[in-house]
């Protein structure tokens, strides 16, 4: 198999990274883990240099965070990414260059005189599969705790004692003030506030934990005094444990609120949970382990937003407008001359026979025209204003549910509309949808987009100040709502509210 060309830059590659590729080689648990993907991607596809069996070693190999834990491995992932290249492109040469050097014999086997290092990286890789197996353990412990609290509703203070007993099990010592419970932080002259748990290292502070029943639930109310705990202890890093566990971080360079890292739903299946915990174990802690983890999990979700943003920017009016534009640049330039006049032959090949249109387009300069749809025409879409004033004339006080009426429009968005997104009752497309603007003019009648992610700039005046969550990622609610016979919003949300809900919303 010739995996060369499948390397970026080719034999460069190899030559580029020589140090790094041979210190990888020599570690047993980099092998074990090369080994995992080439095997998956065998028995699910047949090949590991085919479009499917590459997805299977990249989504391999980042599930098991190795760019985080093994520096060889990080240093060549972020080299790569800063030339441009992305992380996959990356973790598959790694991948190939691996199969390289494992079939020269520069990988996977050793000298004679490499014997005390490979017995030695042995020996890591046992200790290594020791504490990942262990920290599985604990996982499926908590998780257990956690569903059984969720179940029978038991006092918090139990399930406090619980979690001590769980992160004493990550190595952490209440006798060596490494566990520390409810210590008092005095805040002013005259008030105090007791965080749930502090993890500490030689006496110096790491990270809090804040602990909420189960059977209550995680909320942002919650979130808020997490926060307050860490601004107060001056730390970057929160653990909020409830019916699931998430994980915050707080940007020193950002006044904004701590951001949430991920949300872990408390399952023993679950991947991210032994992944979180074994950063966290006492044994081999590292805060710029942590810290790298933190930092690689809210790139992908930054890239994530900005993905659902642009998606729902394209699929919008705006971007049926940008598309139109840029085809319109497009074949209005002179590259565009091969493009039409190939398009035409093999259209124009149904009817006439190839000879035929080679000729007639030889030497034809055909120029494109392209003009958008007046609205005036019978395919014109109606205006935002002419809607918003049709939704207004159908729209009659006497139809509303009961429990709307009395309450300002900003009320019925921030109670029942949070709540319904909250719930996960819309679907991933509508959510981002809701990111733009022109849906929200559209359907709710406002002015700026109904949710933005909190890691994206936004106007904080138009935004209900506390965050909601939707599926694990954080999002300011629109509060920018209007009630007057100028500018009516409430038909809107309302005809919304009832048209998603009606089982929940009828009078």
């Amino acid at each position: 198999m010739d995996y060369q060309r499948e390397l970026l830059g080719g034999s460069s590659f190899l030559d580029r990274y020589e140090e790094q590729l041979s210190s990888l080689c020599r570690n047993q648990r980099f092998i074990n883990m090369i080994s995992l993907a080439s095997k998956e991607a065998a028995e699910k596809t047949g090949s590991d240099t085919g479009k499917a069996g590459k997805n299977i070693i990249s989504d391999t190999l980042f599930r098991e965070r190795a760019y985080l834990l093994l520096p060889e491995y990080a240093h060549i992932v972020d080299d790569v990414a800063r030339s441009g290249y992305s992380k996959k492109s990356a973790v598959l040469s790694i991948y190939y260059a691996a199969k390289i050097l494992n079939a020269s014999s520069s990988c996977g086997s050793y000298s004679a005189s490499q014997a005390n290092e490979s017995a030695a990286c042995q020996q890591d890789y046992h200790v290594q599969n020791s504490s990942n197996a262990n920290t599985r353990r604990i996982w499926e412990e908590i998780a257990f705790i956690i569903d059984k609290y969720r179940k029978d509703g038991a006092p918090e203070r139990e399930f406090q004692i619980e979690m001590e007993n769980a992160f004493e099990k990550l190595g952490w010592s209440r006798r060596l003030g490494e566990v520390i419970a409810q210590y008092t932080i005095p805040v002013g002259s005259a008030h105090s506030v007791r965080p749930d748990l502090i993890i500490a290292k030689e006496g110096t502070p790491i990270f809090v934990v804040e602990l909420k029943k189960p059977s209550s639930g995680a909320t942002p109310r919650n979130a808020d005094q997490l926060f307050s705990y860490m601004r107060l202890l001056k730390l970057n890093v929160g653990l909020l444990i409830s019916d699931v566990v998430q994980l915050y971080y707080d940007d020193p360079s950002n006044a904004d609120n701590p951001r949430l890292v991920e949300s872990i739903p408390a399952r023993s299946d679950c991947e991210e949970g032994p992944i979180l915990f074994d950063l966290l174990m006492k044994d081999g802690f590292a805060k710029s382990s942590l810290n790298a983890y933190i930092a690689e999990t809210l790139s992908q979700q930054t890239t994530l937003t900005q993905v659902q943003y642009l998606r729902s920017r394209l699929l919008s009016e705006q971007g049926a407008t940008l598309v139109n534009e840029t085809l319109t640049d497009f074949f209005h330039s002179e590259a565009a001359k091969d493009v039409i006049h190939d398009a035409l032959r093999i259209y124009l090949q149904k009817e006439y026979p190839q000879e035929v249109v080679s000729q007639a387009l030889d030497g034809l300069d055909i120029k494109w025209e392209n003009q958008p749809r007046s609205n005036n025409s019978p395919l014109g879409q109606t205006s935002a204003r002419e809607e918003h004033t049709n939704r207004e004339s159908s729209y009659s006080p006497t139809k509303e549910p009961s429990l709307f009426r009395g309450k300002k429009v900003g009320q019925i968005a921030n109670d029942h509309l949070r709540a319904m997104l909250e719930r996960g009752n819309v679907s991933p497309e509508e959510i981002q949808l809701m990111e733009t603007r022109e849906y929200s003019k559209r359907v709710f009648g406002i002015n700026y987009p109904l949710l933005v992610p909190t890691s994206s700039p936004h106007d904080r005046a138009r935004y209900y100040a506390t965050p909601l969550f939707i599926r694990g990622i954080a999002y300011k609610l629109c509060n920018d709502w209007h009630e007057s016979p100028a500018n009516n919003d409430r038909p809107y949300l309302v005809s919304w509210l009832q048209s998603h809900a009606q089982d929940i919303f009828s009078s």
